[in-house]
């Protein structure tokens, strides 16, 4: 009677120490868990941690956020590499594109707030609206005929390399096709939802 006995003890204490070991393996898991989470945000930085954009306010490198933003020439040009000396050769004609570019886009800013006022009238005056359009869209195309031109204006003070590279860069960017829209999946456009 005794065996009988002891078993449904035995029972119950294998029951408790097992709830227990349980317990303390959820404990431990929970610790490792947390402890994982502070290292993580406040110890080590993360692999792919990027350098963070300067606080508002504050100007950054060039073409990074932040920083002032890289002219179209500019853009090209970096991608030219090009040395000291050719800098120091082109470097007036960077000012003037730059110079005359500011200026543009400072009389494109005045036709948009002109072009805001006149809408929000009532009514609006469609003619004025119209005109304003119209020479916000000749400021933009004399500015991409200006681009070009200046890049253009790049070619004799470029290595043959370069020059390969900047006609590439020239193609790829001013010359290039405007992609295809999208096009809809074999079986036709997806059924519209109800409204």
């Amino acid at each position: 009677m005794r065996s009988a006995s002891s078993s449904p003890a035995t029972a119950s204490d294998m029951t408790s120490r097992l709830i227990q070991i349980l317990l303390g393996l959820s404990l431990l898991l929970n610790t490792f868990v947390l402890a994982g989470f502070v290292y993580r945000s406040w110890i080590a930085p993360p692999f792919e941690m990027h350098r963070m954009p300067p606080p508002r306010g504050t100007p950054g490198p060039p073409g990074q956020p932040g920083g002032p933003r890289l002219n179209p020439v500019e853009m090209v040009t970096r991608d030219l590499d090009l040395d000291a000396d050719q800098r120091k050769v082109m470097q007036d004609l960077f000012d003037q594109y730059a110079k005359e570019r500011r200026e543009r886009l400072q009389a494109i800013a005045r036709l948009r707030e002109q072009t805001g006022t006149e809408i929000s009238r009532t009514p609006p005056d469609m003619a004025k609206i119209d005109a304003l359009i119209d020479q916000v869209s000749g400021l933009r195309a004399e500015q991409q005929k200006e681009t070009l031109h200046t890049l253009i204006q790049l070619e004799p003070s470029l290595r043959p390399d370069q020059r390969e590279r900047l006609q590439k860069l020239l193609v790829d960017r001013v010359a290039s096709p405007l992609p295809p829209p999208p096009r809809p999946p074999a079986g036709g456009p997806p059924p519209r939802p109800p409204q």
